[in-house]
């Protein structure tokens, strides 16, 4: 199954963070997080993804680079704030047997419903 992951961030007042997630078979996530980063609301979205039951031997678009490079090129974790929920992710990939790509943010099915937002 292919899933579509993205988060939006919000650091300034007034501002919500959200997470939405896509699945093949149009069932959709979306939720509020109230205050994280960007790379946090990236995160966030992808294990929301992976704790889904429907979540299984998936493919996980993501626009995120940083999110994408973290768990399929080895960077490295400099943020410690990031550390906690990479750990969380890379656990789920594995028990799941998910995968993740980087796709560009046109062609992401969450952040098309994120930016309507």
């Amino acid at each position: 199954m292919k899933v579509w992951v993205d988060g939006s961030g919000a650091l300034l007042a007034g501002q919500i963070a959200r997470i939405c997630v896509v699945f093949e078979n149009s069932k959709t996530i979306e939720k509020e997080i109230g205050k994280k980063t960007n790379n946090e609301a990236e995160y966030m979205a992808l294990i929301e993804a992976l704790k889904d039951k429907d979540c299984k031997n998936c493919t996980i678009y993501s626009d995120s680079q940083l999110v994408v490079g973290h768990l399929t090129k080895g960077w490295k974790r400099r943020s410690k704030n990031l550390y906690d929920l990479y750990s969380e992710a890379s656990t789920l990939m594995h028990k799941k047997n998910c995968k993740v790509e980087w796709i560009p943010r046109g062609k992401n099915k969450a952040g098309k419903i994120l930016e309507k937002k």
